[in-house]
C-alpha cells in the first residue's frame, strides 16, 4: 500500500509542464512555471489533506543534452534568472519535489539571450617606441554577440591632467602615434564599439618615448641632521625636462660595510630622511638618477654626521679626604653614557639647608671632577648636585644630601697642676676646664709627648697621668679638642716620675756561625732611672726547660756545642740594682738548622699542561712538566725550598717546600734539569742531570680561498701551512660554516685540500674557518672568512609560437618568466632569415608578444627568445640560455582566372608548381640533353 501511493504522487509530480521565459535582456530572464496538472485540479492525501511541493530549476548553456546545474530550489513558482551570458543559447528544465519523492524533470525550455555592447578591452600594448612616437596595439574582447565594428583609443596628450581626447577611432587593433616629445610619458586608454554599444574603457597605461640616460646628478645636500635622522635633498639632473619622469636612488655607506653603498631609498621625490641612523656617526650618501632608458652614474660623495644625544647625568657628588670646619672637597665620576660627544665641562650647584625650597646656587663650573667648597658655615647642613653639559645638550642633575655638621675649634687649655707624690709611672694632674667657646660639650685632654700614655679622669677637674717614663722630668703641653679640632696648646708644665726598674729586653740576635755554634747578641734596655748591674741569658730546647748560660754586663755571648738541625729557644733578663726588682720575660723562640743535603733523583716526569701562548705573533708553544723526588735522606731541618734548573738558564724555578715541582718548557730543543734543596741556612748541591723534551707543536691553519662561486654552491680550496711545521700524512682538516644562529658547525673532516659547498642560497654571503689536526693536536682556526654566493640566470623558455595575421606580418608570443628574487625580467627576441649565419635582435622588453611586418612569402624564418634578468642592486643584466628555435614561413592564396579556387584546387596547384631544387635540377637536365645533342650532331658532320 505505501509502495503504491508513492508510484501514485511520483507520476502526479511528473507530469508539470515546461517552464515559461519571459522579459529575456542580455544577461537576465525570467522563468515561470505551474505546478502539477493533479495538484492543480485539487488531489489530497489519503487522509485528506492537499499536497505540497517544492520545485528546483536546472540551467544549461551546453545544448539540450549538455550538463545541467542547479540554480533555484524553492516553493515559488518564478525564478529570475541572472549573470547570463550575452548571445547565448540556454536550456532550462524543473522538476517537482514531494516529502522525498522526487518527480521526472519537465520538458526542457530553450531561449537565447540578447547582444549588448563589447566586453572591456584589455589595455592596450607597446610595441614599439621611437624618441618622436609610440606604436600600440590590442586585442579584441570578447563581442557579447555582435561584432566589433571600431575600436577608441583616447591619450591625455602628456599633460597628466586625467583630460582624455580621441586619438584613433577606426577598425584596426594598432595604432602609430607621432610628433611626440622624447622621454615623456603618454597615458592610453580603450574602447570596443559594435551595433549594439559603446563598452567600457580599459584600465589606463602609462607609455614612454625614447629618451637618453639622464646626467649624472649633483651630489645631495644636507637639510637637517638628528640624532638618529638625516634628511637629505637634491635637484633634478641638467638637462632633464620637467615632464621627464626621474627616478632616484639615494644609496648609503655605513663604516662597518666595508666602502660598500646600499640602497637607502628609492622613489621620485626630491628629498628623503633617512632614520634609524646611530648617534654621532659619519655617513656617506650618494644619489643615482634613472629613468625608462637606464641609470645614471652615481654622484659626488656627500659625509654628513648624525648629531650627538644629551649625556647622561655624572655620578651623585662624594666628599674626599677629612671634612674640614668652613669647607670640604668633593669628587664626582664622568657619565656612562656621554651621547656621542666629549663633556665641555661640569657644574656643580650647592644649596644650603635641609629645605626643598632653598636655592641652588652654582659652585664650579669647568672641566674638572673635583672641586674644594670653600667660606662654609660650621654646623650647617648642604646639598650638592651635579650635571655635565657637551655638544649634545644639558644632562640631567644627580643629587645627593649630605649631612655637613661643623663645630668650633676649642678654646685654649690652661696649664695643669701637679698634685700628691709623683710615683715611677703616674702622676696626679688638674688644671681648670677651657672655655666651651658656645659648644655643647668637651672633649678628653691629650699631652703631647712622645711616649705612650694614658689618661684617666677622677673627677671634673682632676686625673692620673699614666706614663711610660721612670725617674725622668717631662714637660707637657695641653689642649682642647672639638668636633671642630684641636684647640691651641697650653703652657708647657714639668713633670718629674720617679727611678723605676728596667724596661723588658727585646729579643736577642742569632747569628749562626756554623751547624752546632750560634752567637747571640742584644740591645740595653731603657734604664727608667737607674742604671742596669748584669744580663742573664738563659738556653733551653724547650719553653719551660731554661739554664742560665751566661750573667754579666755584656751585650753578646756566643753558645757552642750544640745540636744541628734541633729547636732552641732563649730569654734575656735585666734586674735593676734596688730590691725588689722587675724580672723580664722570656724573648722570642728561635730556630738553628744547617744546610740541607742532595734531594733522592727524580721519580717521576710527566706533562701536566700544554698551553699556547700567541699563535700568530711568537709561534712558541710550553709545556708545564711534573716532577717528584724523594726527600727521606734529606737533612730533618725545614726544607724552605727546591730549585729547579734548567741548563742554559740563569734563572731557576722554586717548587716550594714540596717535593713536587712544575716546569715551562718550550719546544726548541731538549732541556736538562737538575734539582737543589734550600733552606734559611743556604742551597744544597744539585742532584743528577734529568732530560726533558716537548711534543712537536700542533699545526698553523692553511690559507682558505674561495676557487669557485656559483648561485648554489661555493668551492672552497686551502694550501700547505706558510710555517715551518712537520707535514705528515696524517693531517686532517677541519672546515667549518657558521649558521644562522652564529654558531659554527663542520661540514668537511678529511685530507683533502678543496671541499664544495652545496645547496646554498644565491646571492648570500657564508662564513667558513679551518683549523688542521694531526698527532701533534688541533691546530688554531684561521679568521673568519666571508664568501658570497653569485646571482642566478634566468632559465630557458619554451619554443616561442609564432601566429600568422594579415598580409605579411605575423606573431610572436612565449610564455612569461616570474621575477627573480626581486629582479625584473625582460625578454630578446631574436630572428634568423632563411639565407643568413647569424641571428639579429628584433625586440627588446618586459613584453611576452611581439608583430613583425614585412615579411616575405615563401621564405623561412626562425624566431629563438631568453629571458633576461635585470639586477636592481648593481644595474647588472644576466641573460639566459636561448630557447629552442622554432621555423615559421608566411604564406599567401594565389588567385586563378576564373575566381577563386576551392581548397582541393589550392593544393593541387601547389603540388604541380616546382620547388627551387626541382627547378635547378631541370635546367642542368636541359642543359645536358643539348651537350648530347649538339656532341651527336659534330660527330656527324666530322664523320661525313
Amino acid at each position: 500500500e505505501y509502495d503504491s501511493e508513492t508510484k501514485r504522487v511520483q507520476d502526479m509530480l511528473s507530469g508539470i509542464e515546461k517552464p515559461q521565459v519571459s522579459n529575456i535582456q542580455a544577461r537576465t530572464a525570467v522563468l515561470t512555471w505551474s505546478p502539477p496538472p493533479s495538484l492543480a485540479n485539487g488531489d489530497r492525501h489519503t487522509n485528506g489533506l492537499p499536497y505540497t511541493c517544492s520545485y528546483e530549476v536546472a540551467l544549461s548553456d551546453k545544448g539540450r543534452d549538455g550538463k545541467y546545474r542547479v540554480i533555484y530550489s524553492g516553493e515559488d513558482l518564478e525564478c529570475n534568472l541572472k549573470d547570463l551570458r550575452p548571445a547565448t543559447d540556454y536550456h532550462v528544465r524543473v522538476y517537482a519535489m514531494h516529502s522525498s519523492v522526487r518527480g521526472s524533470y519537465s520538458e526542457p525550455v530553450s531561449f537565447t539571450t540578447h547582444s549588448c555592447a563589447p566586453e572591456c578591452p584589455f589595455p592596450p600594448k607597446l610595441s614599439q617606441r621611437t624618441k618622436s612616437s609610440i606604436t600600440l596595439q590590442w586585442k579584441a574582447p570578447t563581442d557579447n554577440g555582435s561584432k566589433i565594428t571600431s575600436y577608441l583609443l583616447e591619450w591625455d596628450e602628456g599633460k597628466r591632467n586625467n583630460g582624455f581626447r580621441e586619438c584613433y577611432f577606426g577598425s584596426q587593433r594598432h595604432y602609430k602615434l607621432t610628433k611626440l616629445c622624447p622621454a615623456m610619458g603618454y597615458t592610453f586608454r580603450l574602447a570596443a564599439r559594435n551595433d549594439i554599444g559603446t563598452s567600457g574603457f580599459s584600465q589606463e597605461v602609462v607609455c614612454y618615448t625614447s629618451g637618453n640616460i639622464p646626467q649624472t646628478p649633483a651630489a645631495p645636500r644636507l637639510g637637517r641632521a638628528g640624532v638618529t635622522w638625516i634628511t637629505l635633498q637634491w635637484n633634478r639632473p641638467d638637462g632633464s625636462t620637467p615632464e621627464e619622469v626621474i627616478t632616484y636612488i639615494l644609496e648609503i655607506q655605513e663604516e662597518s660595510s666595508d666602502n660598500e653603498f646600499h640602497p637607502k631609498y628609492t622613489g621620485e621625490d626630491l628629498s628623503c630622511t633617512v632614520k634609524n641612523l646611530k648617534r654621532s656617526t659619519q655617513y656617506k650618501f650618494r644619489l643615482i638618477a634613472s629613468n625608462v632608458e637606464g641609470k645614471s652614474g652615481p654622484s659626488e660623495i656627500l659625509v654628513c654626521t648624525t648629531s650627538p644625544d644629551r649625556p647622561g647625568p655624572p655620578s651623585r657628588p662624594y666628599i674626599i679626604g677629612p671634612i674640614a670646619p668652613h669647607g670640604f672637597r668633593v669628587q664626582w665620576d664622568p657619565p656612562q653614557d656621554t651621547g656621542g660627544s666629549e663633556i665641555l665641562k661640569y657644574l656643580l650647584e650647592i644649596s644650603e639647608g635641609n629645605s626643598d625650597s632653598s636655592q641652588w646656587e652654582v659652585a664650579y663650573s669647568g672641566s674638572a671632577i673635583e672641586h674644594a667648597c670653600e667660606h662654609l658655615k660650621p654646623g650647617t647642613f648642604y646639598k650638592l648636585r651635579a650635571c655635565c653639559i657637551s655638544t649634545g645638550g644639558h644632562s640631567q642633575v644627580q643629587q645627593d644630601l649630605l649631612h655637613n655638621y661643623h663645630s668650633v675649634i676649642a678654646s685654649l687649655a690652661t696649664p695643669p697642676d701637679q698634685l700628691f707624690r709623683a710615683l715611677n709611672e703616674n702622676v696626679n694632674l688638674e688644671w681648670l676646664n677651657a672655655k666651651s667657646g658656645g659648644l655643647a660639650f668637651y672633649m678628653d685632654f691629650f699631652p703631647e709627648v712622645v711616649q705612650e700614655v694614658s689618661l684617666k679622669f677622677k673627677s671634673d677637674v682632676r686625673c692620673c697621668l699614666w706614663l711610660v717614663v721612670n725617674g725622668k722630668i717631662t714637660l707637657f703641653d695641653f689642649r682642647t679638642v672639638g668636633g671642630g679640632g684641636h684647640g691651641p696648646y697650653s703652657e708647657a708644665s714639668e713633670v718629674t716620675t720617679a727611678a723605676g726598674p728596667p724596661g723588658q729586653c727585646r729579643a736577642p740576635f742569632l747569628t749562626c756561625k756554623s751547624s752546632t755554634c750560634v752567637l747571640v747578641s742584644w740591645e740595653s734596655p731603657e734604664h727608667s732611672g737607674a742604671d742596669i748591674s748584669e744580663y742573664r741569658l738563659e738556653w733551653g730546647e724547650e719553653e719551660g726547660s731554661f739554664e742560665l748560660v751566661y750573667y754579666g754586663t755584656e751585650t753578646s755571648f756566643e753558645i757552642s756545642n750544640l745540636s744541628a738541625a734541633t729547636h732552641y729557644c732563649c730569654r734575656l733578663q735585666a734586674p735593676p740594682e734596688s730590691r725588689g726588682g722587675w724580672s723580664a720575660p722570656p724573648s722570642w723562640l728561635c730556630l738553628h738548622s744547617y744546610r740541607p743535603q742532595c734531594p733522592e733523583p727524580l721519580r717521576m716526569l710527566k706533562v701536566l699542561l700544554e698551553v699556547t701562548c700567541g699563535y700568530y705573533k711568537i709561534s712558541r708553544m710550553f709545556c708545564l712538566f711534573g716532577m717528584l723526588w724523594g726527600s727521606e735522606t734529606i737533612s730533618a731541618s725545614d726544607i724552605a725550598i727546591y730549585s729547579v734548573q734548567r741548563l742554559g738558564d740563569t734563572k731557576a724555578a722554586g717548587g716550594g717546600g714540596s717535593s713536587k715541582a712544575t716546569v715551562l718548557i718550550f719546544p726548541t730543543s731538549p732541556s736538562r734539569l737538575r734539582i737543589q734543596a734550600v733552606n734559611e741556612m743556604g742551597a744544597g748541591p744539585f742532584s743528577e742531570l734529568v732530560k726533558a723534551k716537548t711534543r712537536p707543536l700542533p699545526p698553523a691553519p692553511p690559507r682558505l680561498e674561495c676557487a669557485a662561486a656559483g648561485p648554489q654552491s661555493l668551492k672552497l680550496k686551502w694550501g700547505e701551512s706558510s710555517t715551518k711545521v712537520l707535514c705528515t700524512d696524517d693531517m686532517v682538516y677541519v672546515l667549518q660554516i657558521e649558521d644562522r644562529n652564529g654558531r659554527f658547525i663542520p661540514i668537511y673532516r678529511g685530507p683533502s685540500h678543496t671541499y664544495k659547498v652545496q645547496r646554498l642560497t644565491e646571492s648570500t654571503c657564508y662564513s667558513f674557518r679551518i683549523q688542521a689536526v694531526n698527532n701533534a693536536g688541533e691546530g688554531p682556526f684561521t679568521e673568519i672568512c666571508t664568501f658570497s654566493t653569485t646571482k642566478s640566470v634566468p632559465p630557458a623558455v619554451k619554443a616561442p609560437r609564432v601566429t600568422q595575421l594579415e598580409g605579411n606580418t605575423c606573431e610572436v608570443t612565449w610564455e612569461a618568466a616570474p621575477p627573480m628574487k626581486g629582479d625584473p625580467v625582460s625578454y630578446i627576441l631574436q630572428i634568423l632569415v632563411e639565407r643568413e649565419s647569424e641571428y639579429k635582435q628584433v625586440f627588446k622588453g618586459e613584453d611576452t608578444a611581439f608583430q613583425i611586418s614585412g615579411l616575405q612569402a615563401n621564405t623561412d624564418y626562425r624566431f629563438r627568445v631568453c629571458v633576461c634578468r635585470r639586477c636592481l642592486d648593481t644595474s647588472q643584466e644576466l641573460s639566459g640560455p636561448f630557447s629552442p628555435s622554432v621555423i615559421f614561413t608566411l604564406t599567401r592564396n594565389e588567385l586563378s582566372i576564373a575566381g577563386e579556387l576551392g581548397t582541393a584546387d589550392e593544393s593541387k596547384i601547389k603540388s604541380m608548381m616546382p620547388t627551387d631544387e626541382q627547378f635547378a635540377a631541370l635546367i642542368v637536365l636541359g642543359f645536358a640533353i643539348l651537350s648530347i645533342l649538339f656532341a651527336f650532331l659534330l660527330q656527324y658532320f666530322f664523320m661525313n
